[in-house]
């Protein structure tokens, strides 16, 4: 990114900062601040950072992307209707990164759990969430946390208290207008789920229309001894929009923690992981799947750090990639010295469709201890002729056999989402964007 890019997000953060520095927390004014100053000291990624090698957020910096309070539009309120998932569980959303509660639904939440806006939270009780905000989502992580904790004002808090079950999933809908205002949403979702409690989180970010925007998201997720927490990220946004999300994990003892990441939109979207076991027995499962064509760039990174003892993870993460699509998949799984027996599995698989779609893999182990069970692996191939020529002897079309083992390969993560109804709307947009998905019967 050049340095007038960068700048001005820096000259963006510091009138922020001077704006809202009034009647906020010391800690949150602490965070701004250390924020600024990360990101001036080592600026936005380039491919000489070992992390980012195969992305290149320079075209970020060709936009002068700025937070834009929303107005209420009709043609935002059906977008709503039409995106938001069935059921009565609590529904907060949120505009260009503003929290817009006329279009939420949070009355009727059971005992034990309380969704709502991270702005209106700072404002009632804002030394309460020192805890947790900041904690494992810390400003020096990259230059993109960095500068959403220089921007941290909005975004979601879901708590759930001790041995709370919560029977409905709890949806945060980050909606972007795209109405060419380079928009810049820097949401900050916190989530605590006290021990023994159970929860599903799905966090939707779509685009209303198209258009340029910029969304800087983090979300931090404290589990409890015991806790059970499912969280479910779609990411659909504007092929002309750009995506960076963080989520960052701490994981009590014997606690359960599912991840499902679907990320379609974006002209370069990237979706990191950070899991960390905290106490011994817990058990983490990271599944993934990304699916371009075009231009698009997308990106991901996952980080599982087996800290203690006795924990177990499970990772699959999986790409469809057309046309001049590149997709990339960066996993590392660190074992600790004192983590003995650590059971933790990785897999990457890639599939191309085209001469010039290309895919990067780099799955990681470093083990320091030796008492483990732990394997990765990471494939990049095309569609298996055998089964193709097998359907098309069958008197199938090639087009359609071609379709129907694209489809059945990103299946295996899709069917992995233990939400119907989300399940349900992931497979009407693969059903549009898979390769041959235009025809008759397939929309």
């Amino acid at each position: 990114m050049t340095e007038a890019g960068l700048q001005h997000y820096l000259d963006l953060a510091e009138r922020f900062q001077a704006e809202r520095a009034a009647g906020a927390p010391a800690w949150l004014r602490t965070l701004r601040q250390e924020g600024i100053a990360q990101l001036a000291r080592q600026g936005f990624p380039t491919s000489r950072n070992e992390d980012w090698k195969y992305t290149n957020v320079a075209p970020i910096s060709g936009h002068a992307f700025c937070p834009v309070r929303t107005v209420h539009e009709a043609g935002v309120e059906a977008a709503v209707a039409r995106l938001s998932l069935s059921g009565t569980g609590p529904l907060a959303v949120f505009v260009d990164g503003w929290f817009v509660r006329e279009l939420s639904r949070l009355e009727g939440a059971p005992k034990g759990l309380s969704v709502g806006s991270l702005r209106e939270a700072l404002s009632q009780d804002g030394e309460a969430l020192d805890v947790v905000v900041g904690q494992r989502a810390r400003a020096e992580a990259s230059a993109f946390t960095a500068l959403n904790a220089a921007l941290l004002e909005e975004g979601a808090v879901v708590r759930v208290a001790p041995g709370t079950v919560c029977p409905e999933p709890v949806q945060l809908l980050f909606l972007t207008r795209g109405d060419n205002t380079e928009t810049l949403a820097s949401p900050r979702v916190v989530v605590q789920a006290g021990e023994n409690s159970e929860l599903t989180l799905v966090e939707s970010y779509v685009g209303a229309a198209p258009g340029v925007s910029f969304t800087n998201a983090v979300t931090e997720v404290v589990l409890g001894a015991g806790a059970r927490v499912t969280h479910l990220k779609l990411q659909v946004e504007s092929e002309t929009a750009f995506h960076i999300g963080a989520l960052h994990v701490s994981q009590g003892r014997d606690s359960r923690f599912a991840s499902h990441v679907i990320s379609l939109g974006g002209a370069l979207a990237r979706n990191e992981v950070h899991a960390y076991f905290a106490a011994e027995g817990g058990e983490c499962t990271l599944n993934g799947l990304y699916v371009g064509h075009g231009s698009q760039h997308l990106d991901n990174w996952t980080n599982l750090d087996h800290a203690h003892p006795h924990c177990t993870s499970r990772e699959l993460y999986k790409g469809v990639l057309d046309d001049k699509a590149r997709g990339t998949f960066h996993g590392k799984v660190l074992v600790r010295p004192d983590a003995q027996r650590t059971d933790a599995r990785q897999s990457n698989r890639n599939l191309l469709l085209s001469e010039a779609a290309m895919a990067d893999a780099r799955p990681q182990l470093e083990i320091l201890a030796d008492d483990v069970k732990c394997a990765h692996g990471a494939t990049v191939g095309r569609l298996d002729e055998q089964a193709l020529f097998y359907l098309r002897s069958r008197g199938i079309p090639r087009a359609d056999a071609e379709w129907l083992l694209t489809h059945a390969f990103a299946t295996e993560v899709v069917s992995a989402v233990p939400l119907a109804s989300l399940r349900e709307q992931v497979e009407l947009l693969l059903a549009r964007k898979l390769p041959g998905s235009s025809k008759e019967g397939r929309a």
